[in-house]
């Protein structure tokens, strides 16, 4: 059984004042194994940022189904979607999305304090991330008295600390210089090897190269995809460069 098993996914955006209707989604289909790394690639409009704002209960889709560890996101109530969504996703954003009134270790234990967990059982589970994340220097510092790369890497604590399901991840590099950008793929491709699930959205070929799997979208469908096998990053990143060269000169794939 998948972890993630999305099935004839749509999404319209329905025009304002009998404006246009847009079809974000058209009809995706994929799964997710546990353990898995996944990169999902396209260009902008593609409709990949929708399709992570619904994996992450954010957005509604107007067709389809998304089952997540046999759960069906559209039978959560609403009421009780905050919940699901800090107990079960966590995420990665491009702008860290850090409270700058709150030290780098408040902001992680953050949604377990909404979740209502002892202090103890916060402060064990911190300490075994911290190590792995290279910030247990940096959890009494504010955020903007660190780096771009050391808040992702808070922010990743953050995501990772309630132990979630499955990781999204929207443009993580985005806001990183190159060094900051590496250590954090690094850093990903470590979490995932301890088991941890991820889907990462991303405009970076370096950035997929690092991924298990590479998914490209659309005009709101998932049209190829890439398994990474026995390959290497420099080889991964070739087939995703070649793929990307071959669709902007409108070639048809193999």
């Amino acid at each position: 059984m998948s972890l993630l098993e999305v099935t004839g996914l749509k999404k319209i955006y329905k025009g304002r004042r009998g404006g246009a209707s847009v079809e974000a989604l058209k009809n995706v289909n994929f799964t997710v194994e546990k353990g898995e790394y996944v990169a999902i690639m396209g260009e902008s409009g593609s409709g990949k940022t929708t399709l992570l704002n619904i994996l992450a209960a954010l957005d509604k889709a107007t067709a389809g189904t998304v089952i997540l560890d046999n759960m069906n996101l559209s039978t959560i109530k609403e009421s009780a979607m905050a919940r699901f969504r800090r107990d079960n996703l966590g995420y990665v954003f491009q702008e860290f999305n850090l409270l700058d009134t709150f030290t780098l270790e408040d902001n992680i234990y953050l949604p377990l304090v909404l979740a209502g967990r002892k202090h103890n059982e916060m402060k064990e589970r911190l300490d075994k991330l911290a190590p792995v994340l290279g910030i247990s220097d940096l959890l009494k510092k504010y955020p903007y008295e660190v780096s771009g790369g050391q808040k992702q890497r808070a922010a990743i604590a953050r995501a990772l600390i309630t132990e979630p399901r499955i990781i999204l991840a929207d443009e993580p590099t985005g806001a990183l210089d190159s060094k900051s950008s590496d250590e954090l793929l690094d850093l990903f491709t470590r979490v995932n090897r301890m088991g941890q699930t991820i889907l990462m959205v991303t405009h970076s070929t370096k950035a997929a190269s690092k991924a298990s799997r590479v998914m490209f979208i659309k005009d709101g469908i998932i049209f190829h995809q890439i398994y990474k096998g026995s390959s290497t990053d420099t080889q991964m990143y070739q087939k995703i460069s070649d793929t990307l060269n071959l669709l902007a000169q409108g070639g048809e794939l193999k």
